[in-house]
């Protein structure tokens, strides 16, 4: 193992385990599903609110302390059911029934909105310069959940001047964003970058940023593979309110997943050549909590937001009068699969109610396509 390998992989476990603590948001706005049946409504800690939702039937009034007949409770609990469009059940657990009410349904629940991606494709510039760029941004999901990926591939080529010689440069970067609740941040970014120069510089860096932070890099010389970069860590987490039936619900959901970058190549006076694959994946879990006092609450199921890898390779050799260059992107991507809801249960009186809410199902996106595949070779009219 050579010493700049070494030394990343030093960095690496040095500079992981440091990394700060995942992030906290709150999104404010509350989201109510039901707002002329079910306002949003804020109550004290503690407040108990078992008892004291009254029943939508008119068979008989609602009066928390009175005793009621079979004949009455059966009654009640069939008007209750029709007039809920619930599902009665009987809970052996403390023999009582339960009416369970899917509310009505939250419009982003099934709407993976898809824009088309915004791309920068590569062109020749008239002036003899030498840029090639490709630009790629694709997002998924909804102001609730989403997802996306940004990814760039550049070559560039500069004549010599008086004061340097010709330089080749190779970039390569690729980062995965993603949203819950309102809060989006980016998750993992992977950037390589490559010079060749006669006299001059013959190297590169590569570099992982978590959350923003970088979190490893190492230098790149000559005939370059350093180990690949895989590993796992909770990025952020983000809550926000449901009005889930007469019950405000704070809903968490943490954002976790593994981040992954693999580069190689070859860097030299008249050379640059780079691969680099970065990419990474992530998963929504979710919890549940109440400053009421109620039967229960809770969240069932969870969200696979991200999985991608973002492959993109450059070659530009410049050995004498002439330029050959080689550009190529790929991209391989699961997104917005899985489903998460989230109920409050209330007694009432006699019986249990129980809200459910769906928050997010979706049945996922899959791309597994070449994005580009373009080469050329370009004569700068620096001969004669």
């Amino acid at each position: 193992m050579n010493r700049a390998v070494s030394r990343a992989l030093a960095l690496m476990l040095v500079v992981v385990p440091g990394l700060v603590a995942a992030q906290s948001y709150v999104d404010s706005t509350p989201y109510v599903v039901q707002p002329s049946k079910y306002p949003f409504v804020t109550y004290a800690p503690g407040y108990q609110l078992n008892d004291k939702v009254p029943w939508e039937t008119q068979v008989a009034p609602f009066s928390p302390g009175t005793s009621y007949s079979v004949t009455q409770e059966y009654a009640i609990l069939q008007d209750e059911t029709n007039r809920t469009g619930g599902q009665l059940q009987y809970d052996a657990t403390d023999f009582t029934h339960n009416i369970d009410i899917q509310q009505a349904t939250i419009p982003e629940a099934f709407t993976p909105m898809v824009p088309p991606p915004t791309e920068i494709m590569p062109w020749t510039n008239p002036s003899q310069t030498f840029n090639k760029s490709y630009v790629r941004t694709e997002r998924f999901g909804n102001n609730l959940f989403g997802a996306g990926y940004h990814l760039n591939a550049v070559l560039t080529a500069e004549t010599a001047t008086v004061n340097a010689d010709k330089k080749v440069v190779a970039v390569a970067e690729g980062k995965l964003f993603a949203q819950v609740f309102s809060s989006e941040h980016d998750l993992v970014r992977g950037r390589a970058q490559v010079v060749g120069q006669n006299g001059g510089d013959n190297s590169g860096t590569a570099a992982l940023y978590v959350v923003g932070q970088e979190v490893w890099s190492t230098p790149l010389y000559a005939t370059y593979a350093p180990p690949p970069i895989n590993w796992s860590r909770t990025f952020f987490s983000a809550s926000k309110t449901f009005m889930i039936g007469p019950v405000p619900v704070t809903v968490k959901g943490s954002l976790s997943g593994g981040v992954k970058l693999t580069v190689h190549g070859l860097v030299g006076p008249t050379v640059a050549r780079l691969s680099a694959t970065p990419g990474g994946w992530s998963n929504v879990t979710a919890s549940a909590s109440v400053d009421v006092i109620v039967v229960a609450i809770g969240v069932e199921g969870s969200l696979a937001l991200i999985n991608a890898t973002l492959p993109a390779s450059g070659e530009v050799f410049w050995p004498v009068c002439s330029l050959d260059w080689k550009l190529r992107t790929d991209l391989d991507l699961n997104a917005l699969s899985g489903t998460l809801k989230a109920y409050a249960k209330v007694r009432v009186l006699f019986f249990k109610k129980t809200w459910w809410i769906t928050i997010a199902q979706w049945a996922g996106i899959t791309h597994k396509i070449p994005l580009l595949g373009v080469e050329g070779s370009q004569p700068l009219g620096i001969c004669s």
